[in-house]
């Protein structure tokens, strides 16, 4: 489990380097409202894909070993078209981005729906290092497009989404090529299924993702209305950095979801749980902590002089990356058992949080705020997951925080490999 762990977390690592290097990049070279108006385009696609997940997102992991996958593509494949341009299109019209950039989200959702399907299908099945070697690709073939068009002096808006677009089209072939194997196999033994279930499964799952990722990206929204599109920029990238160093507790996250989602026993689902949720704490503090320390002057050095707030910020998104370290484990643990609702109830917990929390604008313009709504939302379902994790389990609060004998064990294992 641990060479999954690790295996995960190095694309991961190398993905988020690319990436990171493409907004330094897009930072220096375009300012703080070309990054705001890249953000706020990404998430529009982002938005896609998550609604396109109702059918072939995460709930195909718990799927994938039980019905006939044929089935299951088909229905995706469908509903990944409608989602694809219907989404951009209404998101566009209602100025959630700039609707001039409308081709590009628009085929930039389309490639990322019907993408994302062969990666959850491959993770279905275990397959855990074929998932990763897709996620690879298609952040190196992001960035080296990216850095071509740059190199030619190509630095208007729109070649970012040209290098966007090609590294989807290469994810995509891969993915296709590496679930036609698995497809081939038999699967005739395998029932059927049909729209009502994958939807009735997927809709618990996605509305939760939904709901989570709006309750951070809301503040974008508030951001850009009450402050200015630069500051969308600034925040986007603070979230991201913030994120990029929760690399390994998401790289675990998705290792529990397929264990458990092949898991018989529950109660040996459940102690791997545990043992996940210690292992991401111990390193998310870790490297949370490295953030935590770097100077404002680093930051605005790598960065621009458009991102003078950007340290603070990120300090205010540092307690909840922690809380997430934890509630991500556990909501891949209910997805990984089917039980879907669970992590809709805490999605919409997070997202009333921040919705609440955002009537703070009308008090204050503070670059501090998006941070600390950021965060709380986190916290709160945090406390949520914790206390049904525990209640089901008949745990203390004890058996989740990691100890010294966690770390002995975490350091023999990697010595081990």
């Amino acid at each position: 489990m641990l060479k999954h762990i690790t295996g995960t977390f190095f694309t991961r690592v190398v993905v988020s380097v690319v990436n990171f290097a493409i907004i330094i990049i897009t930072a220096q070279l375009m300012g703080a409202e070309a990054r705001g108006t890249i953000s706020l385009a990404m998430l529009a696609i982002a938005i896609a894909g998550l609604i396109n997940e109702i059918i072939g997102g995460p709930a195909v992991v718990f799927l994938v070993p039980r019905y006939n996958n044929h089935h299951i593509i088909k229905y995706a494949y469908l509903w990944a078209l409608a989602v694809g341009f219907l989404c951009s299109f209404l998101l566009g019209v209602f100025h959630f981005y700039d609707f001039s950039l409308f081709p590009y989200v628009c085929a930039g959702s389309l490639l990322l729906c019907l993408g994302a399907i062969h990666q959850f299908i491959l993770l279905g099945h275990q397959k855990i290092g074929s998932f990763n070697q897709i996620a690879l690709l298609q952040g190196c073939l992001l960035f080296v497009v990216f850095l071509g068009f740059i190199t030619f002096e190509q630095k208007q808006l729109e070649v970012y989404f040209y290098a966007l677009l090609l590294a989807y089209v290469g994810a995509f072939i891969v993915g296709r090529i590496k679930i036609s194997a698995l497809l081939s196999s038999a699967m005739s033994p395998l029932p059927s299924i049909d729209f009502k279930t994958l939807f009735s499964n997927g809709i618990y799952t996605q509305l939760a993702s939904i709901a989570h990722l709006m309750s951070s990206r809301i503040t974008f929204y508030y951001s850009g209305y009450f402050l200015s599109i630069a500051f969308v920029g600034v925040l986007s990238t603070a979230v991201s950095v913030t994120e990029a160093a929760m690399l390994f507790s998401s790289s675990v996250a998705l290792i529990t979801a397929s264990k458990v989602a092949n898991e018989t026993n529950q109660r040996k689902a459940a102690d791997t749980t545990i043992q996940l949720i210690k292992l991401s704490v111990l390193m998310s503090a870790c490297i949370l902590f490295i953030l935590g320390i770097f100077p404002e002057s680093f930051m605005a050095f790598v960065f621009g002089k458009d991102f003078k707030d950007l340290k603070l910020m990120i300090l205010t998104l540092i307690p909840g990356g922690l809380a997430g370290s934890v509630s991500q484990i556990i909501s891949h643990y209910y997805t990984g058992r089917g039980r879907f609702k669970v992590n809709t109830t805490a999605g919409f917990i997070s997202l009333g949080f921040s919705l609440a929390a955002g009537v703070a604008y009308v008090v204050t313009k503070s670059p501090l705020l998006p941070g600390f709504i950021i965060s709380g939302s986190a916290v709160v379902a945090m406390i949520y997951f914790v206390r049904l994790f525990l209640k089901e389990q008949q745990l203390k609060l004890a058996a989740l925080m990691p100890n010294k004998n966690d770390m002995y064990a975490l350091l023999s294992k990697i010595n081990a490999q």
